[in-house]
């Protein structure tokens, strides 16, 4: 089995955690995981980490794009169309009214996930609070939405837009917040990720054609090596004798003025090593892949 990164075209109505399962027994790998988890109503980009790329996850966090409708009149306890009616109004916004408040909403700035995330409060999923309804405060965190536009659709109600952002930002918050915002209620009706950085619909294949490509051994084209997929992080390239300590966990002085990040991809002989990171003018190694 190849080590790298895959994208999948995540169907709807199935969790990122079903699609990691059934794909572990169409390749027969037991290493394997996910960057950015896509809610079961959701579709699209889910990156999928094989085998010594899973060292990789955390330092996969490229902007993602979504292209979602939102629903304004009704607020839904999940800030999706799966969840149950809370509140009605009859209070529709115009697109001109959507598009004045849109820049509100550009930059960096603080975001309450959904009560129904899988974020931990004191080491419980909020999900699973909620649906037990237990009372609890979720605490905001810093999110950076670059781009948002919005188009109009066939139904007054329903609006069309697009999304770009940080790791960590939550669709259905924004629809959420911009309801409130409008003096109305709203929530997410349909959601699809079309972009994880530089990987988009035409990186992504469906379970049952990867499926089809691994019975005939022709999937490997699908697999992204490590250093593709993280090529936003400098790499530096060392000798053998630098390159035989990082493997060995060792520190190393490095001094480059041409370096200014702390993280770096760590080469040796066009191979990658692992990931580095810069302290103090010395190298430490962070993460060794085994290639």
């Amino acid at each position: 089995m190849k080590d790298g990164w895959i994208f999948i075209d995540k169907p709807k109505e199935i969790s990122s955690f079903e699609v990691i399962r059934k794909l572990r027994k169409i390749l027969n790998i037991k290493k394997i995981g996910h960057a950015g988890t896509l809610d079961p109503f959701a579709t699209g980009v889910l990156a999928v980490a094989l085998g010594e790329a899973t060292k990789s996850i955390s330092y996969f966090n490229a902007s993602k794009f979504y292209q979602f409708r939102v629903l304004f009149g009704i607020s839904k306890d999940t800030d999706d169309s799966t969840g149950k009616t809370l509140q009605t109004s009859d209070a529709i916004p115009s697109k001109k009214d959507i598009d004045v408040c849109l820049k509100n909403f550009i930059g960096f700035q603080q975001q309450v996930p959904p009560r129904y995330s899988a974020v931990k409060i004191n080491g419980k999923r909020a999900y699973k609070l909620a649906r037990e309804n237990k009372t609890f405060e979720i605490k905001s965190k810093e999110v950076n939405i670059q781009n948002l536009t919005c188009s109009a659709t066939e139904k007054k109600e329903e609006f069309i837009f697009t999304m770009e952002c940080s790791s960590g930002t939550y669709v259905r918050s924004f629809a959420r917040d911009l309801g409130k915002m409008l003096n109305t209620f709203a929530h997410v009706s349909e959601l699809r990720r079309i972009k994880i950085g530089k990987f988009g619909e035409n990186n992504i294949i469906l379970l049952d054609n990867l499926a089809e490509l691994v019975h005939i051994g022709d999937h490997f084209e699908m697999i992204h090596s490590i250093q593709d997929v993280l090529d936003d992080i400098p790499a530096v390239q060392l000798n053998r004798d630098l390159s035989k300590k990082f493997r060995n966990g060792l520190n190393f002085d490095y001094f480059n003025e041409d370096i200014f990040e702390d993280t770096l991809l760590i080469i040796s002989d066009e191979k990658l090593l692992g990931i580095g990171k810069v302290i103090e003018g010395k190298i430490k190694p962070v993460r060794v892949f085994n290639l």
